[in-house]
C-alpha cells in the first residue's frame, strides 16, 4: 500500500509541474489548488488505507481467537477424556480387588472346612477305649493283720 500511496504522490506533483508548465507560471493560483488536491487526495487515501488496517487487525483477531476457542476446547475434551478414563480403570481395579479378596476369602473358608472336616472324621473313627486292670498295693495297717484289698478297674481312654 506504501508504494502505490507513493507512486500515486509522484505522479500527482508530476502532473502538477506539468500543468505549471503549460500556464506558462503565470497561474499561481492554479498550483496552489493542486497542490491542495493533492494533499487531500493523499490524506483521504491514508484514511483509508489506515480503516482498512484495522478492519484487517480486527478480522485477523477474530480469527485468532476463534482458533485458540476450537483449541481450548479440544484440550479440554481431551483433558475430560483422558480423566474418564481413569475414573474407570480405577472403578474396574476396584471391582477386581472385591472379587480377589472374595476368592481369597472363599478359599480361606474352604481350607479351614477342610481341616475341621479331616480332624472330625480321623479322631472318630480311631477313638477306642481300653480296660486294663491293676493290682493295688496293700496298705501298711496298723495292727499287724493286713488285708487285702480288691483289685481296682481303671478306664483309659486313647485318642
Amino acid at each position: 500500500m506504501t508504494v502505490s500511496w507513493l507512486a500515486a504522490l509522484s505522479v500527482t506533483v508530476a502532473l502538477s509541474g506539468c500543468a505549471q508548465l503549460q500556464s506558462g507560471g503565470s497561474g499561481k493560483g492554479s498550483a496552489g489548488s493542486g497542490e491542495e488536491a493533492a494533499r487531500n487526495e493523499e490524506a483521504a487515501q491514508s484514511k483509508e488505507e489506515a480503516a482498512e488496517a484495522a478492519k484487517n487487525r480486527e478480522e485477523l483477531s477474530l480469527i485468532e481467537s476463534g482458533k485458540r476457542e476450537e483449541e481450548a476446547e479440544a484440550t479440554a475434551n481431551t483433558t475430560e477424556a483422558k480423566a474418564k478414563a481413569r475414573a474407570k480403570k480405577r472403578e474396574k481395579d476396584a471391582e477386581l480387588a472385591v472379587k480377589k479378596k472374595d476368592k481369597e476369602a472363599a478359599a480361606k473358608r474352604r481350607e479351614a472346612e477342610a481341616k475341621a472336616k479331616t480332624k472330625t472324621t480321623t479322631t472318630t473313627p480311631t477313638s477306642t477305649t481300653k480296660t486294663t486292670t491293676t493290682p493295688t498295693k496293700p496298705t501298711p495297717a496298723k495292727k499287724k493283720t493286713q488285708t487285702k484289698t480288691a483289685p481296682v478297674e481303671v478306664t483309659v481312654k486313647s485318642e
